[in-house]
């Protein structure tokens, strides 16, 4: 009887771990205290970019990138409504809730730079984190830039995702294009009280080709 309690303390202890270490959270607080210019209605994407199973992009490749590669490599974590430049549901101009952040990745080199790799889809722990504005109202980003221009605001925000432990705290994010480098801003412009948006076209037929490579792939790995 002992060995069998023994047994379910320890398998127990395993699935706690697991789902610490595969369900982590981080709580943020994000800030809009001024509306996107040129963005009446759309969505807020919050996520970074690579390739799942393949490696992250710095941030210094996603300023170099054109806009179809930044579109076809973005990995979305989640998104936020934008109605009138501003995100929906704010309480004294701020969105709060918990990011899903997966486990953390390794890094495979000693600079920590390059060569970081996402296993799969819902790995963000510790890594970069960009606010993506689109004047597109689709929830799923394999669908958002389809048939149309669209009005468009990338930021690389200075607070990557949190590491998802809970003694980290709260992470603070802040819409803004602040001129004295707090955020990278990679489309649009701004100032410490603007921010506004950037025409961007339709990406090409190739460009959605290999984006929905990408989700099919990413699909069959979370399957596997």
């Amino acid at each position: 009887m002992k060995n069998i309690k023994t047994a379910l303390a320890a398998i127990t202890l395993a699935g706690n771990v697991l789902f610490s270490a595969y369900a982590a959270e981080g709580e943020y607080s994000i800030t809009n205290d001024f509306p996107i210019q040129g963005i009446n209605a759309g969505r807020l994407w919050v996520g970074n970019f690579g390739t799942n199973g393949g490696s992250l992009l710095s941030k210094s490749e996603v300023q170099s990138a054109d806009w179809f590669q930044l579109f076809s490599s973005f990995r979305p974590n989640t998104s936020f409504e934008l109605s009138g430049g501003l995100l929906t549901g704010m309480t004294l101009g701020e969105v709060t809730g918990s990011f899903q952040l997966g486990t953390r990745i390794s890094y495979s080199d000693e600079g920590g730079i390059q060569g970081y790799t996402p296993d799969d889809a819902t790995q963000f722990a510790g890594q970069d984190l960009y606010f993506f504005a689109i004047s597109s109202t689709a929830t799923s980003w394999n669908s958002t830039l389809q048939g149309n221009t669209y009005q468009a605001l990338l930021l690389g925000m200075l607070s990557g995702f949190s590491d998802g432990d809970p003694a980290s705290g709260l992470s603070s994010y802040d819409i803004s294009a602040n001129p004295d480098g707090v955020n990278t801003t990679i489309i649009g412009s701004g100032s410490a009280t603007t921010v506004v948006s950037a025409l961007v076209p339709e990406p090409t037929t190739a460009s959605l080709f290999i984006l929905g490579g990408m989700v099919a792939l990413a699909t069959r790995r979370r399957k596997i």
